[in-house]
């Protein structure tokens, strides 16, 4: 808790950039009260937080969650707080919403009178709280901005395979409909930009990383660029990498034998499963709807139409929603586009059935132009 009031009941606002001499003799010259339940509140600065406030005691209070505030989340706050201030934003720090008994981190108004509420999210959060919360800044026209803290497997920038949770995967924001994670790291003063996420399988997937120190930070915020398309083939490698281990590992702990689809297509098919075709298994933006690796449900489309007698033109519509129950997959809008995306790829590679061939170059191309298209 940052800002408490004075006995002349005016806001006053810690400042950890404070020498520690005012701040010793503030907390010994002056009495700070709560905002919201008007309690004396104690003024510590101690080693291992930033300078803040906390209630004395026990108490009903709605800002007492806050007693809790880890020192990522001070120090994060505070930071962003300066930060939008020296933007010269209309900006309020933990100001309390008594009509919908929310606090946001920082109320920022811009120049149209629209507001927003930043929230920097270090703790978990389930998705109903989070729901709710959002509910009640729309009640309030208010747009919420959900900053999570950096995950702490981000160390390194540019392109590469990570891991997210699924408490992060709840903020995931989109541009262009590519989807990425705006996250703030305190300690380095840097936001870290996790961008143009393809889904590979359980948590993991492909992302650019991009840092941006927090001075060079804009309102509204930086949105991350689209992929070059020497980055995407960088997509394609680590995606070929990751099928290449997936598959092997499949045959080694499926215990469902001819049971298993992804087995039992192939053999059907007369494929090698560790020489699969290029096409099969890529990377496309809304693999995440059937959280099963690409190469599973892309293969199974092809003996899908083998056993069926059809042609991959015909895929569309109610069929492939028939595919979409036949292979105990989602069953919905989502994911009929992303098997209608797939097959539009296949026909402008001319590909009809899963023993032809196509040039990893023009692979490449065709795939690009879908990734931007979207």
């Amino acid at each position: 808790m940052l800002v408490a009031y004075t006995e002349q009941n005016e806001p006053f606002i810690l400042n950890s950039s404070m020498p520690q001499t005012t701040l010793h003799q503030l907390r010994s010259s002056k009495k700070f009260y709560c905002p919201l339940c008007k309690q004396q509140l104690l003024f510590k600065i101690g080693s291992l937080k930033i300078p803040h406030f906390a209630h004395i005691s026990k108490s009903n209070c709605d800002y007492l969650f806050s007693d809790r505030e880890s020192e990522i989340h001070l120090k994060g706050k505070e930071q962003l707080y300066n930060h939008f201030k020296a933007l010269s934003i209309d900006t309020e720090l933990e100001a309390y919403l008594p009509s919908i008994q929310q606090r946001p981190d920082i109320l920022l108004q811009d120049q149209n009178k629209k507001q927003f509420a930043i929230e920097f999210q270090c703790s978990p959060i389930s998705q109903e709280r989070l729901i709710e919360r959002n509910e009640g800044y729309a009640s309030e026209k208010i747009s919420p901005i959900w900053i999570p803290n950096t995950p702490s497997n981000i160390v390194k920038k540019g392109i590469q395979k990570i891991s997210l949770t699924k408490n992060h995967q709840q903020f995931l924001l989109s541009s262009e409909h590519h989807p990425y994670l705006m996250t703030y790291n305190p300690a380095v003063r840097q936001f870290f930009y996790i961008s143009n996420l393809i889904f590979l399988q359980g948590n993991r997937f492909i992302s650019k990383v991009q840092a941006i120190p927090i001075d060079h930070q804009k309102f509204p915020f930086y949105l991350p660029r689209p992929l070059t398309q020497n980055e995407f083939k960088q997509y394609l490698l680590i995606n070929n990498q990751e099928k290449h281990k997936y598959l092997q590992d499949r045959v080694l702990l499926s215990r469902r034998g001819v049971k298993d689809i992804l087995l039992r297509s192939v053999y059907e098919l007369r494929l090698n499963l560790h020489a699969l075709p290029n096409y099969i298994g890529i990377p496309l933006v809304g693999n995440d709807e059937f959280q099963v690796f690409s190469v599973d449900w892309q293969l199974a489309i092809f003996y899908f139409i083998h056993i069926n007698q059809i042609e991959l033109r015909h895929m569309k519509g109610q069929t492939i929603f028939y595919f979409l129950k036949w292979a105990s997959l989602p069953q919905n809008e989502r994911a009929k586009n992303v098997v209608q995306q797939y097959c539009r790829i296949l026909e402008e590679l001319s590909i009809q059935h899963s023993y032809q061939s196509i040039q990893e170059e023009k692979l490449l191309e065709v795939l690009y132009n879908h990734f931007l298209a979207i």
